[in-house]
Parts: C-alpha cells; structure tokens; sequence
C-alpha cells in the first residue's frame, strides 16, 4: 500500500506545481547594474562624479509580467535606484518588438511632479510615436514605475508567440514638451544585455 500512495502523493505534487513553475519561468524580470547613467553633454562618457545626480534615472530592474485571470492585460514595472521629481523632462520607458512592430510604455514627468503622462503605444515606419494613456503609477516609496497595458492596445498578441528586443531606458530632456522637434538629451540609463538589443519574453494567455 506505502508503495502505491507514495508515488501518488509525488505525481500529485509534480502536477501541481508544474503550472507554477511555467508562469515564474515565462515572467521576464531583468536586473541592471546600478550608477551606470551616462552623461550626455560634455564628453558624453561615464563618470561616478555624476551619479549622485542621476539616481532618479538609474534603472534597477524591470519587469514583464501576466495574470491569468486578467489574461487581456500587461503588467510592466520599472524600479529606480531612487526616485525623485526633476525640473527637466524625466522619462522612463520599457520598449519590445512584435510582429515587425515596436512597442512601448512609458511615464514622463517634469516641473517636480506637476506633470506626468503615463502613456502605451507604438511606433510607426517613420519612426514617428503614437500613444494612448493607461493605468499606472508611480510608488516614491518603493522607488517603482507601473503600467497596465490593454494587449489590444499592443499588436493583441496570441498565447505562445513572442516580444523580442525588449529593454528598458530612462533620459532626461531638457525640454519639458514631448512634441519638441529636436529634444536636448541631458543624461540616460538602459537596461538590456550587453550583447544583444535586448531580452525576449513569450506570451502566456
């Protein structure tokens, strides 16, 4: 009898567990390396005089992420290494290519919090960005940045296929208007692996 309820007992187990195990393997969450943002006036090069300035801008980690049961929607969040409110324009913004397209998320804000845009959508041939707002937050307490994207919002991919190219990036412009024709980058972060444009993640639900 003990040899018959015992393998039961792991084969329950196995089953059991093995759904868990494929949702944490599917989430991407990618860690960055902290005070790498990069100056981009002067010589444009890396200095650790500089970061103490920056660490509104420098990336921690990211995430991508789905629910079962709210299976039409994204979850992506971005935690910073120490979020404060800029004068200048501060964009954080997580990026992915499906079906020839790319995608984006992203939060702008200035003027100290004043203004802030939360904002999903994609870019076109031209290169030219076309966004509509959605649910988000930002969390100063845990220094984090959320978006919850629509997936028709986002190409309306199926169970199964996949977003490549993904990475995430923050900047600080010196102009506050998104629309400026030729912005003046200040500073930046990027998270995406040294060698490659970026991570991919493959669609669950």
């Amino acid at each position: 009898m003990k040899k018959i309820v015992v393998p039961c007992i792991c084969m329950m187990l196995v089953i059991t567990m093995a759904p868990i195990a494929i949702a944490e393997e599917n989430d991407l969450e990618k860690n960055d390396f902290k005070f790498d943002v990069i100056p981009l006036f002067f010589f444009q090069r890396w200095n650790p005089l500089w970061q103490i300035f920056f660490k509104h801008l420098d990336i921690v980690s990211f995430s991508l992420s789905e629910e079962s049961q709210d299976s039409e929607y994204l979850y992506l969040t971005m935690q910073i290494r120490d979020f404060e409110y800029s004068e200048y324009r501060s964009v954080y913004a997580i990026y992915w290519t499906y079906n020839y397209t790319r995608y984006f998320v992203v939060t702008n804000t200035h003027t100290n919090g004043e203004a802030i845009n939360i904002l999903a959508g994609h870019f076109d041939l031209s290169g030219e960005d076309h966004g509509t707002p959605v649910n988000g937050e930002i969390n100063e307490e845990e220094n984090t940045l959320t978006w919850i994207v629509p997936k028709d919002l986002v190409g309306n991919p199926d169970a199964g296929e996949e977003f490549s190219e993904i990475h995430a990036n923050t900047f600080l412009i010196l102009q506050k208007d998104c629309d400026v024709k030729y912005p003046i980058y200040l500073a930046k972060d990027i998270a995406r692996p040294l060698l490659s444009p970026g991570y991919s993640y493959t669609v669950q639900f």
